[in-house]
């Protein structure tokens, strides 16, 4: 305890007084635990709201002997690898706990995630959200105990999606040869490659602070983000969304560092254990459905267009040499056909509709 109780020097003038859910202050401890909890976002989008729901969940169950800090750009700003930089910190003690993208861990060895990242596999917020139960979950999580991680849970943050800076993406003729800014994982990579496109991986600032595109075709990303997607001269104003092409799903696992989780008492661990069940479940409940994003976008300027069925499937047909890779592991193998199955029995979404 030696360890956190010295970070609390550091980490008090960031907190102040600590404020409990219903708006009261509580008694300033003199010695409360820190824990420093790193994420490459910088606070604004769904990971941010998780990262604060879950220290708010932390310090109202210790009632204030246990904070959450968060460390906002723990990957850095410059690095292409920002996500595994975060990773590598957690793992090393750097951090004591970090919010890490699941497709993020398969770059770094850690192969018992990659389900969750393949291709057309989940593409709803229902399956996602039935995904990140812990019967799945847990057994996907196990991974990180080689590296001295525990991971507390899976929380769902939405679903991938191609959003074009030229025209129309409605097959994978369209993505031939085209550079796609894509947050760099291993099982995403080879999804885009097989596409015939070039993933890249671009860091927000220099992107934003582009003039164009440059060569830049295309972003894999999310409806939560496509607001950071328009370069600063963009004559097409916001991308183009391909709304019922779903890559993959993005999920952000919650970890902390086997050596720090040792070192607390074990009601501050069951304390994490419950406020993270907790985080998950509310942004289960927050997520909303596709074809509300989609409209929302639509509402703020942006365009949506669908590939027809055809097309859909012409997209799955070529994804067959990543599905036929990573089933050759027979634990992914097992835990994409438990995930089909959820997809199968998942009731049916609202189709997203095209506008602008």
């Amino acid at each position: 305890m030696k360890q956190h109780a010295m970070r609390w020097a550091a980490g008090f003038l960031a907190f102040g007084l600590i404020l409990s859910a219903t708006g009261c202050a509580y008694e300033i401890l003199e010695n409360p635990t820190v824990l420093r909890l790193g994420t490459a976002e910088d606070g604004q989008g769904p990971a941010g709201d998780q990262i604060e729901e879950f220290a708010r969940q932390v310090e109202t169950r210790s009632g204030g002997k246990l904070l959450i800090q968060p460390v906002w750009r723990a990957g850095g700003q410059e690095l292409w690898d920002h996500d595994q930089a975060v990773a590598r910190s957690v793992v090393s003690g750097e951090l004591d706990m970090a919010l890490v993208p699941s497709r993020t861990w398969d770059s770094e060895g850690i192969l018992s995630l990659r389900a969750l990242s393949a291709p057309f596999l989940v593409t709803s917020s229902g399956v996602l959200n039935d995904a990140v139960e812990p019967e799945l979950a847990d057994e996907m999580l196990a991974g990180l105990d080689e590296v001295g991680l525990k991971g507390l849970t899976l929380i769902p943050e939405g679903l991938q999606l191609l959003f074009s800076f030229r025209t129309p993406i409605l097959t994978p003729a369209d993505t031939e040869g085209m550079v796609i800014r894509a947050a760099r994982s291993t099982t995403s990579y080879k999804a885009l490659a097989a596409l015939g496109a070039v993933p890249v991986e671009v860091q927000e600032l220099q992107f934003a602070n582009q003039d164009d595109p440059g060569q830049l075709g295309a972003a894999e990303s999310s409806f939560a983000y496509a607001a950071q997607l328009r370069p600063a001269r963009t004559k097409t104003g916001m991308p183009i969304a391909t709304g019922n092409v779903v890559i993959s799903s993005k999920a952000n696992t919650l970890v902390i560092n086997m050596k720090a989780l040792d070192e607390l008492e074990e009601g501050d661990r069951q304390v994490l254990s419950e406020a993270a069940n907790s985080t998950r479940h509310q942004a289960s409940e927050l997520l909303p459905g596709l074809s509300e994003e989609a409209r929302k976008y639509c509402r703020n300027g942006g365009t949506v267009v669908t590939a027809s069925r055809q097309q859909v499937d012409a997209f799955r047909l070529a994804m067959t040499p990543v599905y036929a890779e990573l089933e050759q592991d027979p634990h992914t193998r097992d835990l994409i056909a438990r995930l089909r199955d959820l997809a199968a029995k998942a009731p049916a979404e609202a189709p997203v509709e095209p506008c602008g």
